[in-house]
């Protein structure tokens, strides 16, 4: 019997659609298209190509409203966020279309009495594994380099967003691209195993899980096959000098609750001197309390559902377990009646000894932690096995800069909350990376530079 998944409304728990799962033989039809496809995708003029991405880009902005929806009525994004969201979709692609012959161009030689030169070669189809919290964004983050540099991607989106996943596929198509060169894969994650046993496929790109993580990475160094592995996790926020706390605790809210507190680079552990901890406490408080929680299609909105009703329940048993620790509740902590997939807007103080400071919340819980001073709040924030993202803030430019470049993470924000940019490397350090999102260097990273000696 066909197995089937099914995307449901977070906020309605209605059923939006019902999907069948690929059987191998489509798995397999699927991925010889994508075959077929990568020969006459390579030899594609600069020109032509360049032309293909500027249109996608244009293809976006015309749908803009309907993906907007889409994430909403799937996972739950809130639609404000989720409309501004998708112009990052569209600046991406313009910046890889508008740089990539730059970056990827030829480059003559003399080294060491010899004359040569490099070149970037595609390595065929790309296998990609994407999350739910953001199903156009971070697949395309990934799929617009890798297709640019040439190859051909097949993508498992996750089960919960296969509207997403459909509606993708479809406006490459409308955007003029060849039939093949970018193809959704209805499959369990079961069936990862069987795709990457495939020899047509060369390369595997995973945003999720640790649990994911472990799992593909392992498996595709069993098959010889390289891989680039993104996962977040418990990001720091440092408060350091200031006459405004309040505007700082304004911008932790919204540094800790976008996307509903699904987002992998927002900032998760709050970090605050004694000299600032008790007014900035009280801010924080203030503001995470009065948020407005409801449908995510109203504009009014600021706690959306979450993406999942089991999210719910994880996070609760997460912040039990805190408070078992001795955690201090501050605001929130329960599960909203008001519908199934809401959690309170929460905030717990805690130490380095306990479970919301040691694991991530996916959802919007927030740790406070009180420090001696900002010595003591560089080394908490460091004590992680993970480093994504950080956020420090505070008036003194030179002192907000020092404690910055001592932060032991990919990428640090000051008085800003963490972003990403098409331009700008993202990832990499501990466990939350394996390679490095976005700018030029990701652009490299699914091709082999060739060596030609004359």
């Amino acid at each position: 019997m066909t197995k089937t998944i099914q995307s449901i409304n977070p906020f309605t728990h209605e059923i939006n659609a019902e999907f069948h799962l690929f059987t191998h033989e489509q798995i397999d039809a699927r991925i010889k298209k994508a075959e077929s496809a990568f020969e006459p995708w390579k030899k594609l003029p600069k020109s032509e190509k360049k032309e293909l991405f500027l249109k996608l880009a244009e293809v976006f902005e015309k749908n803009a409203e309907e993906m907007a929806k889409l994430q909403t009525i799937e996972m739950g994004m809130l639609y404000k966020e989720s409309l501004g969201g998708l112009k990052n979709v569209a600046a991406l692609t313009r910046w890889f279309a508008n740089n990539f012959e730059r970056i990827l161009a030829e480059e003559e030689f003399e080294s060491e009495g010899v004359k040569g030169k490099t070149m970037y070669d595609p390595l065929g189809i790309i296998f990609g594994v994407a999350p739910w919290n953001f199903p156009f964004n971070q697949v395309l983050r990934a799929a617009i380099p890798n297709i640019i540099a040439w190859n051909t991607v097949v993508y498992k989106h996750a089960s919960n967003v296969p509207m997403c996943a459909k509606k993708l596929e479809e406006l490459f198509l409308e955007a003029g691209f060849p039939e093949g060169v970018y193809q959704n894969l209805f499959i369990s994650s079961r069936d990862t195993e069987y795709v990457l046993e495939k020899n047509e496929i060369k390369w595997v790109n995973l945003t999720g899980w640790e649990k994911a993580w472990e799992a593909i990475g392992s498996f595709a160094g069993k098959m010889l096959k390289p891989s680039v592995l993104e996962l977040g996790w418990n990001d720091a926020f440092i408060v350091c000098d200031s006459d405004n706390l309040e505007n700082i605790a304004e911008e932790a809210v919204k540094a800790r609750i976008a996307n509903g507190g699904q987002k992998c680079n927002s900032s998760k552990r709050f970090i605050v001197t004694n000299e600032n901890y008790e007014e900035f406490k009280h801010h924080f408080i203030e503001k995470m309390s009065s948020l407005k929680i409801g449908d995510p299609m109203d504009p009014e909105t600021q706690i959306p559902p979450l993406a999942k009703e089991s999210a719910v329940d994880d996070i609760g048993q997460q912040v039990e377990q805190t408070l078992k620790e001795w955690g201090k509740l501050l605001t929130g902590w329960k599960k909203l009646d008001i519908q199934w997939n809401f959690y309170a807007p929460t905030i717990i103080e805690v130490d380095e000894t306990m479970t919301s400071y040691k694991e991530e919340v996916f959802g919007p819980v927030a740790s406070l932690i009180r420090v001696d001073d900002l010595d003591e709040a560089i080394e908490l924030a460091n004590d992680s096995d993970y480093g994504l993202c950080g956020c420090v803030y505070g008036d003194n430019a030179e002192q907000t800069l020092k404690v910055a470049e001592q932060i032991h993470t990919g990428m640090v924000f000051i008085n800003k909350p963490a972003g990403s940019k098409a331009s700008l490397p993202f990832g990499w350090v501990k466990k939350s990376w394996y390679w490095k999102e976005n700018g030029p260097e990701w652009l490299k990273a699914f091709t082999n530079k060739k060596v030609i000696v004359y």
